[in-house]
């Protein structure tokens, strides 16, 4: 704008120095661009041609150039150069081992201070133009990927926090997708143990009515044991004979490269937003997930996955997904799992039993038969589960041992039908439960709660006391 006031104050009349002063620029540059003007505007008017007029306007509105292409670095000499690839390579590496998320990278300032500190003399606007370029030469290039149907699923794990009947929780997301069909599927649990890991892929199987040709995983535990240098990997051999069981193949991304299985990237971040923004208020974990299952029903409505279920695997019977551990039970017919307690039948005591530990079941086997099932205590630690049929054998033998057991306490709906009924009938109610042990315990409280209303008043062992007197009254008289 300089350059346009001084040529019109000197088409005005006004002296070059003047002008010059006024605009406060050099004389000998405004008079370089007042000449070029000049000329530009005879030679259309000596030819008013579209290119000559073209060539005046570009003039005009053009700002001054200038050619930098010969110029070179006077303090960016090779050595600073160098300097700056190490700071950044050290900075890559910081990236591999602390993780994307990371919020400990150096800024161009302190770089610019480390390369000062070193002894060269270079700007901060040269550090930071140069890093900005360097970064940029090793941008990744992407390949778009299609896929056939049937071909793969993707897994991951996402956080969520929940507020379960007032207080707040971190669950965990365990989400799949198939990229062709845009089907997901995800399943909330407390952990992310590895019975989550094979329970979560055998549920999703039955949704979606087959298996895949090939897993993605990233680098979870649950996928791999262990890294052997920066690229080889140990993959977990419980996932190697899950995947043979089951017919696929198992891919594992590179470390820190969310965007080789985008689609369940993405997918996490649908399912909880779409689920668990709005609502995140729930009265039990039960309650979360049917909430979930419905969210994800109106997810997958305009999904091809009935396509793609015809390219599918078929399925085989359910892959033994559970911990295995053998305990031996103690002299209160219990065993411990994971810091809990847990009943079995009494005449297992001091014997071996076999453990399967599911997600939300614990069962029990002796002698390759189940003897014993409970829910599976997941949120504390140091607590014990009662099944008061467990200890039938033994009440019959010390039935006064039923009022404080701890058995019968563990159920206080069952702990009341017998003091209000059968407190002075132990027996009665101990026989009742062994004739229907295999009950549900809702029927077996309720069949309790009917014998007792059916069962005839007890008569008095001895007359009352004002029949007897009466009677020895008139014995005397």
């Amino acid at each position: 704008m300089k350059i346009f006031e001084y040529i019109d104050l000197r088409e005005s009349g006004i002296s070059s120095r003047k002008a010059a002063e006024l605009c406060a620029i050099s004389r000998t540059t405004g008079e370089k661009y007042y000449r070029k003007f000049i000329e530009n505007r005879a030679s259309l008017i000596a030819n008013p041609t579209w290119e000559n007029s073209q060539v005046l306007i570009e003039e005009c509105l053009t700002p001054p150039s200038y050619n930098t292409s010969t110029r070179c670095p006077r303090k960016y000499t090779p050595e600073v150069d160098a300097l700056l690839d190490q700071i950044l390579e050290n900075e890559e590496e910081k990236t591999r081992l602390l993780g994307n998320s990371h919020k400990q990278q150096l800024t161009c300032m302190q770089i610019w201070e480390l390369i000062k500190n070193a002894g060269f003399d270079v700007g901060l606007s040269t550090i930071t133009k140069k890093i900005k370029e360097k970064k940029n030469r090793h941008k990744e290039c992407f390949i778009s990927q299609e896929y056939e149907p049937g071909d793969r699923f993707e897994y991951d794990f996402g956080e969520v926090k929940l507020m379960i009947n007032g207080q707040k929780k971190t669950f965990y997301l365990a989400v799949m997708t198939s990229p062709w069909s845009g089907y997901r599927a995800a399943y909330l649990y407390e952990n992310q143990k590895s019975q989550v890991f094979f329970e979560s892929m055998i549920r999703f199987f039955h949704e979606v009515g087959g298996c895949f040709k090939e897993g993605v995983f990233d680098n979870m535990r649950n996928v791999v044991s262990k890294f052997i240098g920066k690229t080889e990997k140990e993959i977990n051999p419980e996932l190697i004979r899950f995947a043979h069981y089951y017919g696929f193949r198992i891919n594992v991304t590179n470390a820190f490269s969310g965007n080789e299985k985008g689609s369940v990237e993405r997918s996490v971040e649908v399912v909880r937003n779409r689920s668990f923004a709005l609502k995140y208020q729930f009265d039990s974990l039960e309650e979360a997930r049917i909430w979930l299952k419905n969210c994800l029903s109106d997810l997958n409505k305009d999904t091809k996955w009935k396509e793609e279920q015809l390219f599918l695997i078929p399925l085989l019977p359910d892959y033994e997904a559970a911990k295995i551990v053998d305990r031996t039970v103690n002299k209160y017919s219990l065993i411990s799992v994971d810091g809990n307690q847990y009943s079995v039948p009494d005449y297992l005591v001091g014997k071996e039993v076999r453990v399967k530990i599911y997600t939300e079941t614990v069962k029990v086997y002796y002698e390759h038969s189940q003897v014993a099932e409970h829910r599976r205590i997941n949120d504390d630690k140091q607590k014990t589960c009662f099944d008061i049929r467990h200890y039938l054998s033994t009440l019959r033998k010390k039935p006064g041992a039923l009022r404080n057991s701890a058995a019968l306490k563990a159920e206080p709906e069952l702990k009341t039908i017998y003091d209000n009924y059968f407190s002075e009938k132990p027996r009665e109610f101990i026989a009742i439960l062994t004739r229907n042990k295999n009950m549900p315990l809702d029927q077996l409280k309720e069949l309790l709660k009917i014998e007792a209303c059916q069962a005839p008043s007890p008569q008095p062992a001895y007359e009352p006391l004002a029949d007897q007197l009466q009677g020895y009254q008139a014995l005397f008289a």
